[in-house]
């Protein structure tokens, strides 16, 4: 019986202590309610592009060991290209770009004092080699608004290319010929762009673009010869280029 009373009690006096608490329980606030975050769409603003475009080279500064040519011609050639961009907003877009440059022919005269040239009323040789070029850009764009799904912008880039001088050879008013060996490069290179943007839909434009590059300088291996043991360099490689292609948007 005395074991019942102990129990009994221990519970009342439990239940007491405890009754306080459960009441403040009671009384706290409840928990705000969070509202679910809204998704967050990847890769929305990415864009893919490629191009194709034809390369007006402009004639460059040739020389052998100091000795200027004459005459230098670099024939007009093609460019195929593509890279990946992001949309920033609705005005600003960058991109990186890797482009090829296929080759291109170069002709020019190089004065020879020598018994190969002096003799004769040309005294200069025939010098012929071959271009080509992959450069890789990056990029920015400024678009300057849209009308009716056209959209003109500007845009610059910096970056390097490298420059493939291939199929050197000459041939001296005597008739004797000879070929020196070819190099590539890497050269610091910048762009300067402007264009248009039709929007076809809401994820693909096509473009229609200038672009005028500066490819840097290209060489020749180390030549023996009358100014000594030196490369042929083209300096200050240039070109304007006429560019179609397209972006697609990545959502």
């Amino acid at each position: 019986m005395m074991a019942k009373l102990t129990t009994y009690a221990l519970a009342g006096a439990l239940a007491f202590a405890f009754a306080p608490v459960a009441g403040h329980a009671a009384d706290l606030p409840e928990p705000p309610l969070l509202e679910p975050m809204a998704p967050v769409e990847f890769a929305s603003n990415w864009y893919l592009r490629g191009d194709v475009g034809y390369k007006i080279y402009r004639n460059p500064d040739v020389s052998y060991g100091g000795s200027k040519f004459k005459g230098e011609d670099l024939d007009d050639t093609g460019v195929i290209g593509g890279g990946v961009g992001y949309k920033w907003n609705e005005w600003i877009r960058t991109d990186v770009t890797l482009d090829y440059e296929f080759k291109s022919d170069f002709d020019g005269g190089l004065f020879c004092p020598t018994t190969a040239c002096v003799p004769f009323a040309d005294k200069y040789s025939k010098e012929s080699a071959k271009i080509s070029a992959w450069t890789t850009l990056a990029n920015v764009y400024f678009d300057l608004g849209s009308w009716h799904g056209v959209s003109p912008y500007v845009g610059a880039g910096a970056g390097f290319s490298n420059i493939k001088v291939s199929s050197y050879d000459f041939v001296n008013p005597n008739g004797s010929t000879g070929s020196q060996k070819g190099d590539s490069n890497w050269d610091f290179s910048w762009a300067l762009m402007a264009g248009v943007g039709y929007s076809v839909t809401d994820n693909l434009v096509i473009d229609l673009g200038y672009r005028f590059l500066n490819l840097g300088d290209g060489k020749t291996k180390n030549a023996a010869g009358f100014n000594g043991n030196k490369p042929v360099k083209f300096d200050d490689l240039q070109a304007h280029e006429f560019r179609v292609g397209f972006r697609y948007l990545l959502n």
